[in-house]
């Protein structure tokens, strides 16, 4: 590998283990929050923020995750596993969603997108259960030239893998499904 293709990856094995893992404890208050004003029955100017520009943050994520495997894959040659492009398939149709519902400011692309991330995240749930060291329950999806599921890309945090970046990106994705589904309900 080239000096500087070493140093992006040493960059990004080093500091997005970081940011997912501070924008997953970031989704998991807003979790919660949405929770406590969905059963108090409270407006919320946050929520609402978020409801009202959830095509582009969509959006914004999905293009994020797809460049983000795109420079692992094709630039730094980092060869991903049967289960990574299962995931693939799930948010990279998602980009094309939110481009299109973006464009005509569609937000029933919510109703999709939900079901696609509930797949996705399972997807990556099991994946990052075979990366923490488990027993494969269903066997790898590998076909020649891909790489082994159970082996990590990084391991930060004990916990804190590609397939924990997934998991993150599905929640924020279902969290805004349900955010939008929580405000036109009301």
């Amino acid at each position: 590998m080239l000096e500087n293709k070493e140093l992006i990856l040493n960059f990004l094995n080093n500091y997005l283990p970081l940011v997912t893992l501070i924008g997953f404890i970031i989704i998991v208050l807003v979790y919660g929050y949405l929770i406590y004003k969905t059963k108090t029955k409270r407006k919320s100017p946050f929520l609402d923020f978020i409801s009202n520009n959830a095509l582009l943050f969509g959006f914004l994520m999905t293009l994020v995750a797809v460049a983000i495997s795109l420079i692992y894959s094709e630039y730094l040659g980092e060869t991903p596993c049967g289960l990574c492009w299962l995931q693939r398939v799930f948010f990279y149709s998602q980009l094309v969603l939110y481009v299109v519902a973006y464009l005509k400011n569609d937000t029933r692309v919510f109703e999709y997108t939900f079901w696609l991330s509930l797949v996705g995240i399972s997807i990556s749930i099991y994946h990052e259960y075979l990366q923490l060291g488990y027993s494969e329950l269903l066997p790898c999806p590998s076909v020649g030239g891909l790489a082994d599921c159970a082996e990590p890309t990084f391991l930060a945090y004990g916990f804190v893998t590609f397939p924990f970046l997934g998991i993150t990106l599905f929640l924020f994705l279902i969290l805004l499904s349900l955010i939008v589904k929580r405000k036109n309900n009301q």
